[in-house]
């Protein structure tokens, strides 16, 4: 989760998604990357999915 206040998610950001999940217990190459943030995604990102704030609130509801 990576949480900008003033610009989306972006090639930055996954880049550094890529390189680092491996560090996340049960993790696998194969694992399908999401995104949450509260300014957006850029177009383009091989992501799976992707979520902002009302998403969040919404699951809880």
């Amino acid at each position: 989760m990576k949480w900008l206040e003033s610009q989306p998610f972006g090639r930055r950001e996954y880049d550094a998604l890529v390189r680092d999940m491996l560090a996340v217990p049960g993790a696998e190459p194969g694992t399908a990357l999401v995104a949450v943030s509260r300014c957006g995604v850029e177009d383009g990102l091989p992501l799976a999915a992707h979520w902002g704030p009302e998403d969040l609130v919404g699951a809880w509801r």
